[in-house]
């Protein structure tokens, strides 16, 4: 029996790294269009909900026998309350087993106690992530199990002519009550986390995304790609050079704005709104874009690899996957320089449309 959870374990938990990839993106895109970044205690409540939802349709569901080994005219439904422990009694007696050792051990108390054990997670998560009750933790545990057994007594939603495995109310008191164990034992289980509220979720507003900032970089290494490559015939020097123009001395002249930055309506300014100065913004760019840009075109040929990838990753994931789960976006250069990326439009002299400052 336990060989068999395992090998379903594994299946689900194989399931879920495939549609967990699949979905990463919708979740960031859906996240982005709801709130304005990642929230990480959202998207580990989320994955983990997936996790724990395709390894328990593992274990309830598979294996999947083939269609000559069901409809073999037992009874596939159960309507009689605790049934089980008729049954372990009978099964104890027949092999003249007696004690809490022998009920303990009996395949008809392990088999509820794992019906238990499988919806512990469900109560957990519904009380300390989503803060439910005790009354609508037992009526989501009881509509789920239900709809489980109505699934596995319909063959599957006729996949099957007929059901292969029981469709058991008992199934439905353990499952119930696995629910509410886990709704009781949610306090001390420090490792999931709360959702925040919706307004604790969402990125301030003037706040400029990871992928509009992204969007900017494109325009930006685009131009330095066309006139590097028509007028200084892709000299390595030159383009690091015209990188430094486009990223740090044009925003030292402009306000903070590269030509991606006026075009997706976006500049750099200090956290409290002022101009930010060429020392801050070069500071900004050396750990970001144009150091990333510099240490690819003049590192020598050969170099570590070790260092190669060191380098891209610390880049790669100051510069665009810690600001995603941050409310205010800020990268960790802009963090260095005291910077953030505001918004052209709201940046303005004007009292009705005051800079927007740091949360």
């Amino acid at each position: 029996m336990l060989s068999s959870y395992l090998e379903s374990v594994r299946t689900g938990f194989a399931a879920f790294v495939g549609v967990g990839a699949l979905v990463l993106l919708p979740v960031i895109a859906l996240h982005y269009y709801r709130f304005g970044r990642v929230e990480p205690r959202r998207a580990v409540v989320l994955y983990g909900l997936l996790a724990y939802g395709l390894v328990a349709l593992a274990l309830i569901f598979l294996p999947f026998p083939t269609a000559s080994r069901v409809c073999s005219g037992e009874d596939m439904l159960s309507t009689t309350p605790f049934q089980w422990v008729t049954d372990m009694r009978h099964n104890m007696a027949a092999y003249g087993r007696s004690g809490p050792g022998a009920v303990v051990t009996s395949t008809a108390f392990i088999q509820q106690a794992f019906n238990v054990a499988l919806f512990v997670p469900l109560g957990v998560v519904l009380r300390k992530s989503y803060g439910r009750g005790a009354f609508a933790v037992i009526v989501i545990g009881l509509g789920v199990s239900l709809a489980v057994e109505v699934v596995q007594y319909s063959g599957n939603l006729g996949a099957y002519p007929c059901p292969y495995r029981i469709a058991d109310v008992d199934d439905l008191i353990s499952n119930t009550t696995g629910s509410l164990l886990g709704w009781m034992i949610a306090p001390v289980a420090m490792v999931i986390p709360a959702v925040p509220h919706r307004d604790a979720s969402t990125a301030p507003p003037g706040t400029v995304t990871v992928p509009r900032r992204l969007l900017g970089g494109v325009v930006d290494f685009l131009l330095l790609v066309v006139v590097a490559h028509l007028i200084f015939q892709d000299n390595r020097w030159w383009v690091v050079v015209l990188t430094v123009a486009i990223r740090i001395v044009l925003p030292s002249v402009t306000g903070g704005r590269t030509p991606g930055g006026w075009l997706l309506r976006y500049q750099v300014r200090r956290v409290d709104g002022t101009r930010a100065n060429p020392w801050r913004i070069a500071l900004r760019e050396l750990l970001g874009v144009t150091g990333l840009i510099t240490y690819v075109v003049l590192a020598p040929a050969g170099w570590w690899f070790a260092v190669d990838v060191s380098v891209l990753a610390l880049i790669v994931l100051g510069a665009f996957v810690a600001p995603v789960f941050r409310r205010d976006q800020r990268n960790w250069p802009d963090l260095a320089a005291d910077t953030r990326a505001v918004e052209t439009a709201r940046h303005s002299t004007d009292p009705r449309h005051p800079a927007p400052t740091a949360r």
